[in-house]
């Protein structure tokens, strides 16, 4: 894992009118680290993606993507930062009335000036990637939940991006397709040394894939703490300690990162 910040966030506030919903927010990401943003529903952490993003602006505050800054950028140095960075949405956010092949090839035609036998070898490239090889001329409609996340991915990943935001990845999946998923992110950043951030409220992922973790506090609407799920078990504040083992003895039960998430004997 580099030692390289590949974001950084300082001071950020934002609200809505009168109502603040982050209060000087600052943490910062490593190069090929997966970083996870957890914490209790109603605490910023869907706000703080659209701000990293560019879909909210902050009150105050900057952030920056490896050395330069987002927020004080014109549109169109935000918009090569933004062409550096892949999202998957919770739902995989696919266009309905394109195939899957189609999807994923959608940011190589509007941002490349690749031919089209290359732009079907990248996404034949990017599907076998997530395990979805063949699936191009399928329909959106056609594919399962996992299988719409997976999709989605593969788009996310179309222009080879640095860096990776992933908003509550294991939404809606059953337990095994949520532990195929977190096993992707993982090869996904040990293969590529991408960076990724995680927006998540999923204990099982959490502590399965996260180098670390920032904390959201509903009540501060700041970071409560930010470390190893190891660390903050052993040493957090009383409520991270108890957002972390929540529903008992979850830790001794949960899936240590690297672990296979294929079915046990």
């Amino acid at each position: 894992m580099g030692n390289e910040a590949a974001i950084e966030v300082e001071n950020l506030e934002f609200g809505y009118g009168e109502t603040p919903v982050l209060r000087d927010v600052n943490f910062e990401v490593k190069t090929a680290e997966v970083f996870v943003v957890a914490g209790p529903s109603g605490c910023g952490k869907s706000t703080l993606l659209k701000n990293l993003i560019g879909l909210e602006e902050p009150a105050r505050g900057d952030i920056r993507y490896f050395g330069r800054s987002f927020t004080r950028a014109r549109q169109s140095g935000r918009d090569d930062m933004l062409r550096e960075i892949g999202i998957l949405y919770q739902g995989g956010a696919l266009w309905s009335a394109m195939t899957v092949g189609e999807n994923v090839a959608l940011p190589l035609r509007e941002y490349t000036t690749l031919r089209e036998p290359e732009i079907r070898r990248l996404v034949s490239l990017k599907l076998g990637l997530v395990g979805m090889a063949g699936f191009e001329e399928r329909a959106p409609g056609e594919l399962s939940g996992g299988q719409r996340k997976r999709a989605g991915l593969a788009r996310a990943l179309a222009l080879d991006p640095d860096l990776l935001f992933f908003d509550e990845p294991s939404a809606g999946l059953d337990p095994l397709t949520s532990r195929n998923l977190d096993e992707l992110i993982l090869k996904i950043r040990d293969s590529l040394g991408t960076t990724v951030v995680v927006v998540s409220h999923e204990l099982e992922s959490i502590h399965a894939i996260a180098d670390r973790v920032m904390m959201l506090d509903a009540r501060t609407r700041t970071a409560a703490a930010v470390g190893s799920p190891a660390d903050l078990l052993e040493s957090g504040p009383a409520s991270v300690r108890e957002f972390l083992t929540r529903g008992g003895d979850l830790i001794s039960n949960t899936r240590k990162k690297g672990e296979s998430p294929g079915l046990q004997s």
